[in-house]
């Protein structure tokens, strides 16, 4: 089993709003393939842009929290 890092919290906001990763893209000024890279931890986030997601997910958690990554076990 292999273990990945995702930003749980965040995905959880997300989930909790019913927006999903297209919607965040279009809502944040993201090319898609660009936020996807950096929910799988290809890249990072630039602080501008995660305050700007906190803002769009209308969110009071501090920064530190909201994209806090987790390791959790995957099966490919």
């Amino acid at each position: 089993m292999k273990m990945i890092s995702v930003y749980t919290c965040l995905m959880a906001q997300m989930y909790l709003r019913g927006m999903d990763s297209r919607e965040l893209a279009l809502r944040a000024g993201l090319p898609y393939a660009s936020l996807r890279r950096k929910m799988r931890g290809d890249s990072s986030f630039k602080l501008e842009e995660a305050a700007c997601i906190r803002k769009i997910l209308k969110c009071d958690l501090p920064l530190e929290e909201l994209f806090q990554r987790k390791d959790c076990p995957y099966d490919a």
